[in-house]
């Protein structure tokens, strides 16, 4: 006999959650999620859509409300689009915005050792303005997939130029590095090794400034070194730092929809040491322990990082796409690959074996 999925506590249709992350360069948080719901119904269940995210890239997805377009300034000063939507808070209006959709990586791809040394996060702070000339009472933004490593420097400047923060910030991040941290990640961004000790030396003047003008030690900050240090500017500003997760989740209800539901099915594109930071994974696992069974679906999974998730998580049911499908497969066929695997773990149960063929 198959271990059901159903809820005993849930109403009585079975409720599949479909809370999926993004999976980076092949489906957004909101597609995914739609394809479990549409999965979801072919096997007769109810379902309730919620795309995810950890603060990376695709963080407004999470969020409902009026989208506006503005013109801001992109990592080389550029013009670019970017976005921002509008939604009601407790405390008034307020804005969902991005670092990635202004200074992400998208935008400066394959950098020169100069241009990715010169990136700025200025556009950042004319968003913050511009959220705010549109009558928002607040501003959140998901702080994550940044093309820069100026430790916010161009940001503050901006906003310090125009007398600070002009509604609360809460920045929301995927990491919990120190700002030092920053310093990490910066190959990633196209930083070349050479100069890795310039910035790692412009990041502690950049601190010191921080210091020196507002008082605010940001390297004693978790979270201040994520997106280039972006949160650590916002941090000096006065600016509130949070996990991306968690912000997400409180401003949804997440927690009150798990308890509802029968099925959680939740994922991101690559499991590995840094879904144990508290990503989507490790947050919808925390929300689902002991309240309803969980179904985990990664395009790839590390097995260092399996192992250690599943001490934790052992009734987690984690599938990699990768390795159920093969990897051309898991990547040119992403979105069918997940409705495959919902409507197989439905039927079976998250719990259960997979039959053999």
């Amino acid at each position: 006999m198959t271990k059901s999925f159903v809820n005993e506590t849930a109403p009585r249709a079975p409720v599949v959650l479909a809370a999926m992350d993004k999976f980076r360069g092949t489906a957004s948080a909101r597609q995914l999620s739609e394809v479990v719901a549409r999965a979801a119904l072919v096997q007769e269940c109810n379902s309730d859509v919620q795309p995810m995210s950890d603060g990376g890239e695709g963080f407004r997805d999470a969020f409902e409300g009026d989208v506006l377009t503005v013109q801001v300034p992109g990592p080389l000063g550029e013009p670019v689009q970017s976005t921002i939507t509008l939604c009601q808070a407790a405390s008034g209006l307020a804005a969902v915005v991005e670092v990635a959709e202004v200074v992400g990586r998208h935008l400066l791809d394959s950098p020169t050792r100069s241009e990715a040394l010169a990136a700025s996060s200025a556009g950042v702070g004319h968003l913050i303005l511009a959220s705010a000339g549109y009558g928002a009472r607040s501003v959140l933004i998901g702080c994550g997939g940044s093309a820069t490593s100026d430790g916010g420097l161009g940001c503050y400047q901006v906003l310090k130029d125009a007398g600070g923060l002009p509604v609360p910030v809460t920045a929301a991040t995927d990491v919990t590095a120190h700002f030092s941290g920053a310093r990490r990640y910066a190959l990633q961004k196209g930083i070349h090794p050479d100069d890795l000790e310039s910035l790692e030396n412009q990041l502690s003047d950049v601190r010191a400034l921080y210091l020196a003008n507002e008082g605010v030690d940001v390297e004693l900050l978790a979270r201040s070194g994520a997106s280039g240090g972006i949160p650590g500017a916002l941090a000096a500003l006065g600016g509130v730092l949070t996990s991306g997760f968690d912000a997400v989740s409180r401003a949804v209800a997440l927690q009150d929809r798990v308890s509802r539901s029968s099925l959680v099915v939740s994922g991101e594109g690559r499991f590995d040491e840094g879904s144990l930071e508290g990503k989507v994974a490790w947050g919808m696992a925390g929300l689902a322990r002991d309240r309803v069974p969980l179904l985990l679906i990664c395009g790839s999974v590390e097995p260092g990082a399996e192992e250690i998730f599943l001490r934790d998580f052992s009734d987690v049911k984690l599938v990699s796409l990768v390795e159920r499908f093969g990897e051309s497969e898991a990547f040119t066929n992403t979105v069918a690959c997940v409705e495959s695997v919902v409507a197989e773990e439905i039927r079976v149960g998250p719990g259960a074996k997979r039959p053999t063929a």
